[in-house]
């Protein structure tokens, strides 16, 4: 009995090491993976533009990071963008979209 809980105890003891380590690796390889995907850019047609409220209608492609499909739908756009001159509906464009906060914000935008 005394050696089941002594080599329970050393198991914990280990696992205590081993998880945070694996933790970290796997954490690294997603961040990785996430880095390389969140350089791509989304061709996309812009559809309305309302600089006003700050959104964008676009008919887009696959957003890869956000694992949508291609569709037609409303963004913000960030208010850090700075957007070329002149862009008007019918445009086609190269997009970044992120999920900032829980709303869906185009933060890069390029012809």
């Amino acid at each position: 009995m005394n050696f089941r809980i002594a080599l329970a105890s050393a198991l914990l003891a280990l696992s205590a090491f081993a998880l945070p380590a694996f933790a970290q690796t796997a954490g690294h390889d997603h961040h990785a993976a996430h880095m390389n995907a969140g350089d791509e850019l989304t061709p996309a047609e812009i559809r309305a533009l309302d600089l006003k409220a700050g959104k964008i209608t676009l008919r887009h492609g696959e957003l890869k990071n956000l694992g949508m499909p291609g569709m037609t739908m409303v963004f913000a756009l960030d208010r850090k963008l700075a957007l070329p001159a002149g862009l008007k509906a019918g445009d086609k464009v190269l997009v970044r979209v992120e999920d900032l906060g829980g709303t869906l914000t185009v933060t890069t935008l390029k012809r």
